[in-house]
């Protein structure tokens, strides 16, 4: 990553946290829930982010902290009615920095250990409500806890293309209100066993044919839904986007 660019991210990250930490103090601890959010990697600015998956639970009068950085409470997950996740497994900070060096395990740096990953996991089985969304369980290790509680691994994402979104019929309360739609987007390529979970999404383009895009299960005593479609400013503020996040948001914490 050259100066400019590296300049750019860290002064974008400061405004960002500077503005969630503002609206968290507005909010105060008056409210009923709490929220803990973990946004952001070299892909996704948080504050975008921030302001479509947290900004409307903050108006509803949940108390809400987001994480932009390695300052993740993993012992006190107990104290959470919901996270939500949308960082993806690998460090490419750390990555970006080494990459001339060509170390043995370029590009495979992670952001937490196997133990911080089994916190998730821990957390939902015991009655917790996880929403993992964009590339909330993206390049996590196969396996470990990210991808277990997902129930899906990520392999990877062709190149952006125009993809055809609709519902399967699945889980309806997912997709009320969400009619067949378009937008410009990842298609995660994934493994993942669709007995073990419920396909509520999906998405079809000529180059890359069916994908899933959205799916829910129970797992332990908590609830896990998984929402891709987000990579960039215009997805994620997609009126049936918009949608989708609220009724996940709604399902997991009914």
């Amino acid at each position: 990553m050259n100066q400019t660019r590296r300049s750019m991210i860290q002064i974008s990250a400061a405004g960002a946290l500077a503005a969630m930490q503002a609206q968290a103090s507005q909010t105060g601890t008056s409210g009923k829930k709490r929220v803990l959010a973990i946004l952001g990697d070299a892909y996704h600015a948080p504050a975008y982010l921030d302001a479509a998956l947290v900004g409307r639970l903050r108006k509803a009068g949940w108390q809400a902290e987001t994480v932009i950085d390695y300052n993740v409470p993993w012992n006190e997950f107990g104290r959470y009615d919901l996270i939500i996740l949308s960082r993806e497994g690998r460090e490419y900070v750390r990555y970006y920095r080494e990459r001339d060096a060509d170390p043995p395990n370029r590009g495979e740096a992670r952001w937490l250990t196997p133990a911080q990953e089994d916190r998730f996991e821990e957390y939902v089985q015991g009655g917790g409500r996880l929403f993992l969304y964009h590339d909330g369980f993206g390049a996590y290790p196969k396996g470990n806890g990210v991808s277990r509680v997902a129930r899906a691994y990520f392999i990877r994402h062709p190149a952006i293309v125009p993809i055809q979104v609709k519902p399967t019929g699945k889980m309806p309360e997912l997709t009320q209100g969400v009619t067949p739609f378009e937008v410009a987007d990842e298609e995660y390529e994934v493994e993942m066993d669709e007995n073990q979970t419920s396909v509520f999404l999906e998405s079809t383009s000529p180059e890359h044919g069916r994908h899933a895009q959205g799916w829910a299960h129970s797992y332990g005593k908590g609830k896990v839904a998984v929402l891709i479609p987000g990579h960039s400013v215009a997805t994620i503020n997609h009126p049936m986007i918009q949608r989708c996040i609220q009724n996940c948001l709604d399902w997991l914490v009914r």
